[in-house]
């Protein structure tokens, strides 16, 4: 369903102010509004939009976030800047921007003041609303972010608790896959600590979500270096390894990442996961054989019954799920080949 398009208004229906006090001179501000526009879920992020003091004729440019925070789709139509001194702030044109849900848009709001005095405009989005689930699934989506609030103010036992909530409520959107990567490491934080290794991990985490993969690498290669006998030692690897096969395709770093994970941490947990990326950074390279070898031995590692051509995976729910993977991988190659 698709509404019409709805404009925001000053404060007291949810539009973001830009606020631009005194361009020579003194001047007090006002924060903008509550984040959560005309009741739907897309998220302004405007604490505080205030440019301060700035001498006419000069240039400051600050940037705002638009994120879509619940699982219904948000086209925007357009964004523009109005009020009476409109003219002396200038943002960026929108083309075909369709925020889809978890999805968000970073804007660049310029203010070039020409006169002196206080100076007051509003930043305008136009949308649409493209209605894909019912509103108890938008409100469930809020634990995610909820969550992550928490655990930006360090409180992270109530953090995994609204995590864990989210999860088990069975969400729709890709926070979904980020929240159960951030749940157990938080939740092992309350056995091992929560130290320096632990923020840089949650760190490197962010980073990569943000697409920042190469700031995340490098906060993951100071845990390898100052604290890679910790507990998030093979996380940590594995993170890199993976960010190297999924997120940079250099499949030859990710086997080397993935091997030396295996090697480091013989008893991770990540030790079974590291070896299927190994398959499959040397399929991707075309060492097919080679991918094969390593596919059949991650099978036999979760083989109980191997007699009479007759091959079952172990009794427990991890050996299953690795033996039928296995074998799937084991079909796309023979195909291949």
């Amino acid at each position: 369903m698709t509404s019409l398009p709805r404009r925001l208004f000053p404060l007291a229906t949810a539009t973001v102010a830009l606020l631009a006090l005194q361009a020579c001179g003194d001047g007090g501000g006002r924060s903008a509004p509550t984040p959560g526009i005309n009741g739907t879920y897309l998220h302004i992020s405007t604490p505080d939009f205030y440019f301060g003091t700035k001498d006419v004729g000069s240039k400051a440019t600050q940037s705002i976030q638009i994120a879509n925070r619940g699982a219904d789709i948000y086209p925007l139509n357009s964004i523009s800047i109005s009020g009476n001194n409109a003219e002396e702030f200038s943002t960026e044109v929108l083309d075909d921007v369709v925020l889809k849900p978890a999805e968000a848009i970073t804007v660049d709001i310029t203010f070039q003041p020409i006169t002196d005095g206080r100076k007051f405009a509003n930043f305008v989005v136009d949308y649409d609303t493209l209605q894909q689930v019912d509103e108890s699934v938008n409100a469930h989506e809020q634990n995610y972010y909820a969550g992550r609030e928490l655990e930006a103010a360090g409180n992270y036992q109530a953090a995994a608790r609204s995590y864990s909530d989210y999860i088990e409520g069975d969400p729709v959107t890709s926070n979904k896959r980020r929240a159960a990567i951030k749940l157990p490491v938080i939740q092992e934080s309350e056995v091992y600590g929560d130290g320096q290794d632990f923020d840089l991990y949650l760190s490197a985490l962010d980073l990569r979500e943000h697409g920042q993969l190469e700031a995340a690498t490098t906060e993951l290669a100071v845990i390898q270096s100052l604290y890679g006998g910790g507990y998030l030692g093979d996380d940590a690897l594995y993170l890199q390894g993976y960010i190297q096969l999924m997120d940079e395709k250099n499949y030859e770093a990710a086997l080397r990442t993935m091997q030396s994970l295996r090697q480091q941490y013989p008893d991770s947990t990540y030790y079974d996961t590291a070896l299927y990326s190994e398959a499959i950074a040397q399929q991707e390279i075309g060492n097919l054989l080679v991918a094969r070898e390593i596919l059949l031995d991650l099978r036999y590692r979760h083989t109980g019954v191997n007699t009479l051509g007759i091959t079952l995976a172990k009794d427990n729910i991890v050996s299953r799920l690795w033996f039928d993977r296995a074998n799937t991988a084991l079909d796309i190659i023979g195909t291949a080949t």
